[in-house]
């Protein structure tokens, strides 16, 4: 399929920042049941061992179909993608409001999880190639903000709403609305789209010798970095989602409502790390965004670190924070890794790898971390935290050399200059 671009700037970012609106909407239903576990778990509905089986199944079908996602956004129409998981999704929360039995509640979300297999992939495709392609790292750094955002508003309606289904309900209704406007924007802005013109080759040869998106993810290193977004992601998602519960049952007083609302400070946190990166780390002053992917997994080590002592709520709240943030900065990172592969025609294949790391991390943090904090207490999961950190720290390093090289070799030219996009 020849892919549609935006040559208008302000058409261009209108239609950029209605997406963005839809993806913090569509990830905030995607988290209203984890964020409501506190209630859950209090209510003795569930334990967090099922609450954890659900999430884990849902991100255990969700991730391997990334990157089907992925490579379907980079062929077919992105907006048919997100219309297809807006108007599942819909159905799948509508099913789940009337019937919250245990195992409706399973393959229905499991279902969530098949229909939704393109939504994010066919955002990034958008962002990196339809809107006006001066934009895209603009774009990029403003869609980090989207997840965080996303958590916030699911906290947020989780700590006030009267029954924790109730979410289902307002699930429905939102993927419902914006399936509609989705079809009346589109429909609207297409007229003013154009045709996609064929890339300029970064190298003689161009993508034609590049042997395809494996080869260029293995010679890059590009599928190390996929390998470290799996495992720091799983510490990062598990303070994001799970830091109101394990307050609440490690400290005395901190009752569900005080846990979210302490939730909602530590993913508040990451939104502000994402601002302060932009304005003073990268790239100011780091130029390689996998080297401010190693600064941020060694900050968060000593914040792990930290959280391992026998430590009182304040300092065990700061490093949650510090570890939320450093999360949220690796996340915009890796957008802009990922938009390197859009000269290929890859960026959303890249992205569908990336989130399906990021799936697997919901994985392991809504089951495995769960099961740990389950069997072995809280302190557990924060020396998990502080290994995983490590290990990726150490993995990163391994990949920096490679990832120079491939810059070097597809994004400079034989005089040294950079190859500049037409």
């Amino acid at each position: 399929m020849n892919h549609m671009h935006f040559e208008d700037a302000r058409r261009s970012r209108h239609f950029f920042w209605f997406i963005w609106v839809l993806y913090v909407l569509v990830y905030m239903t995607k988290n209203f049941f984890t964020a409501a576990m506190a209630s859950v778990v209090s209510e003795g509905i569930m334990t967090k061992s099922q609450v954890g089986f659900i999430v884990a199944v849902f991100y255990i079908v969700y991730a391997p179909l990334q990157i089907l996602g992925g490579v379907c956004a980079d062929r077919y129409d992105p907006e048919k993608l997100i219309t297809i998981g807006l108007l599942g999704g819909t159905f799948a929360n509508l099913v789940l409001f009337f019937n919250q039995n245990y195992y409706v509640v399973l393959f229905t979300w499991t279902f969530n999880a098949v229909i939704q297999f393109g939504l994010w992939p066919a955002v990034f495709k958008i962002i990196s190639s339809q809107i006006v392609r001066s934009d895209s790292k603009n774009a990029a750094y403003y869609m980090s903000f989207s997840t965080s955002a996303g958590l916030i508003l699911s906290y947020a309606v989780a700590a006030v709403i009267p029954r924790w289904y109730y979410n289902f309900a307002v699930s429905a209704a939102v993927l419902f609305v914006l399936a509609v406007i989705l079809n009346f924007v589109t429909a609207a802005e297409k007229p003013y789209m154009f045709p996609d013109r064929a890339l300029k080759p970064a190298v003689e040869g161009g993508s034609k010798q590049n042997g395809g998106a494996l080869k260029l993810f293995f010679e890059s290193g590009f599928i190390l970095l996929i390998v470290i977004y799996l495992f720091a992601g799983t510490a990062g998602t598990s303070v994001k989602t799970l830091s109101a519960t394990m307050l609440m049952e490690t400290y005395e007083g901190v009752s569900p409502s005080i846990g979210n609302i302490l939730n909602i400070l530590i993913i508040s946190v990451s939104l502000v790390s994402i601002v302060l990166a932009r304005v003073f780390f990268y790239p100011k002053t780091v130029k390689s965004a996998p080297t401010g992917v190693l600064i941020m997994l060694v900050i968060s080590s000593f914040s792990a670190a930290l959280l391992m002592s026998n430590v009182g709520i304040t300092p065990a709240v700061v490093s949650l924070c510090v570890i939320s943030g450093a999360h949220s900065v690796v996340w915009m990172l890796s957008s802009y890794c990922n938009l390197r592969f859009e000269r290929f025609g890859k960026s959303a294949t890249a992205a569908g790898f990336v989130n399906m790391a990021a799936s697997l991390a919901s994985v392991i943090s809504g089951y495995g971390i769960t099961r740990v904090a389950d069997g072995y207490g809280w302190k557990a999961v924060s020396v998990l935290y502080f290994v995983l950190m490590v290990v990726s720290a150490g993995m990163i390093a391994v990949m920096l050399p490679l990832w120079k090289r491939f810059k070097r070799k597809y994004f400079t030219s034989n005089t040294g200059a950079p190859v500049t996009k037409k």
